[in-house]
């Protein structure tokens, strides 16, 4: 991710996140995760008041990251689409011959979003994967051996076409949702799944993290663990003590456990992205890094890790942060630091006095970060930003800062170019809800690399920042959505649907409708 004054965002780094089906529970594990399918227990079937997501995709889908299918064209989807393998009954799953795809009867109740790949849980406690799997973030195998004897049993049924066995353009052990084998473990009840740029972890109701994939360092150099590179099937993570949450980005991870500590690793350290001082080079550095190791603080009782900056929030409201602040992003400084940020960045947790100081009795409900900002839901259904504005992945109005040049509040907050205009902001600034209704407020809010989605309680969507791969949802030629803007609802597009989650990767958007079983 995260180059600071990057000029071309689209091939921005990699970005997570993850989409839960009780968001008021998102800071902890779900009580009841399903067993596996194949060990046919009576556990396998789903209580009659399960959610589940009905998951629609929008954005790049030139790496297959949509999980569309291999017949689905390579490009941008220019509107939210729903997705037929995890969004089950959908008549697009009755055109599939029966074999030739997993056929999604368990229903998705989490789906993590990383960079150019997704991960779902669903409500039987599988795990689908679909997207790049160049470092093994997938946790499967979709070699050209293995895609050769799939295609051996794979036949398409399409009443306008003839059936094919020929090799695809797009490798659909890529391009759709294929669950993950667990043949050396016997697989306990997950929790939750996260992602980050090219790994992929879950939590299991007992604790433990398994992973697999690779974190990768600037200069290229990629690990799991100190003795692998890159780890292509599920691998237990050692740590202590139990694990309740985790929350992985770019190339580090999070891991908070029941005493309130906080565990970080990954080869993303260079810019203080692990809150901890490592070795100074070699061997012992890297070793150090994807080694999980406790950080400075306790009494924790939430984390979010952005691709290359992270939170932690305390007991009693307290906020941390560290990692890149070159376009404050962080929020834990409020001096202004030259028009290109100063390249800086914070190594050890320090407080964020800015965003602690506009709670006023209100409570974090969620913590957000692309590439070179931050998103803040609270508990009333508002969404704070800040951090780099000439991107607007902010959706801070930054022609009215720069109208206000003067101002008390912006001399102190407001960075600024040798022209006087805006180009950071230092402190939270409130950019919705849009209305002062109660259907206005928000209840969901994600960050892509360079833009931002919320759903308010009503389902509809709101998007705002970069646009070039349809990202946001807007389908005219504007590159850019400056600030946040309600996705229309078309005749036959979205019409009666009500999104209650969803999740950003680096330049395309998943929607999650809430359905009730």
């Amino acid at each position: 991710m995260m180059d600071g004054d990057r000029t071309s965002p689209r091939r921005s780094s990699r970005k997570r996140s993850i989409i839960y089906a009780d968001p008021a529970n998102a800071s902890r594990p779900s009580k009841k995760p399903k067993t596996q399918p194949h060990q046919q227990t009576a556990q396998d079937e789903e209580p009659a008041n399960t959610l589940y997501l009905r998951i629609y995709c929008l954005g790049s889908n030139d790496n297959a990251e949509l999980g569309l299918g291999p017949n689905h064209r390579v490009g941008d989807v220019r509107v939210p689409t729903l997705n037929p393998f995890l969004s089950c009954p959908s008549p697009s799953e009755k055109s599939l011959k029966k074999g030739s795809f997993p056929t999604i009867k368990n229903r998705v109740i989490q789906l993590a979003v990383g960079g150019m790949h997704c991960a779902a849980l669903t409500s039987t406690n599988e795990i689908l994967t679909w997207g790049v799997n160049d470092n093994g973030a997938l946790g499967r195998d979709t070699s050209s051996a293995r895609l050769e004897e799939h295609l051996k049993n794979l036949t398409l049924h399409d009443d306008n076409s003839s059936t094919t066995s020929s090799e695809p353009d797009i490798n659909p052990l890529e391009s759709t949702p294929h669950p993950v084998p667990f043949p050396n473990i016997n697989p306990p009840k997950w929790t939750q799944i996260t992602a980050c740029d090219s790994a992929t972890f879950l939590l299991s109701t007992t604790g433990q993290i398994y992973g697999w994939g690779c974190t990768r360092s600037s200069q290229g150099v990629s690990l799991f663990t100190p003795q692998t590179a890159i780890q292509r099937t599920p691998l237990p993570i050692p740590l202590p003590e139990p694990i309740t949450k985790i929350s992985a980005r770019g190339n580090h991870i999070l891991a908070l456990t029941k005493t309130g500590q906080v565990y970080t690793w990954g080869l993303g350290s260079e810019q203080g992205q692990l809150g901890r001082r490592l070795p100074q080079r070699g061997n012992s550095l890297l070793s150090c890094a994807v080694t999980p190791r406790k950080i400075k603080l306790k009494n924790i009782i939430d984390i979010a890790a952005g691709p290359d900056h992270s939170f932690a929030v305390g007991e009693n409201g307290e906020v941390w942060a560290w990692g890149l602040d070159n376009y404050a992003q962080t929020g834990a400084l409020a001096s202004n630091r030259g028009e290109d940020g100063g390249g800086l960045f914070i190594s050890t947790p320090t407080r964020v006095t800015n965003l602690e100081g506009i709670l006023n009795g209100r409570r974090i409900k969620y913590l957000t970060g692309g590439n070179s900002h931050s998103l803040c839901l609270l508990d009333d259904g508002s969404v704070y930003s800040w951090g780099r504005l000439d991107s607007f992945a902010t959706g801070v109005d930054i022609d009215t800062l720069t109208a206000q040049k003067g101002q008390k509040w912006e001399e102190e907050f407001v960075v600024r170019d040798g022209r006087g205009r805006a180009r950071i902001v230092t402190c939270p600034v409130r950019i919705l809800p849009l209305g002062e209704g109660e259907n206005d407020k928000i209840r969901w809010v994600e960050a892509g690399a360079e833009h931002g989605v919320a759903v308010t309680v009503d389902g509809r969507v709101v998007t705002w920042g970069f646009n070039a791969s349809c990202q946001t949802g807007h389908r005219g030629e504007e590159e850019e959505i400056k600030t946040p803007r309600v996705v229309g609802v078309r005749k036959g597009c979205l019409e009666g649907v009500r999104f209650g989650w969803t999740g950003a990767g680096g330049h395309f958007t998943v929607l999650g409708e809430v359905v009730g079983l």
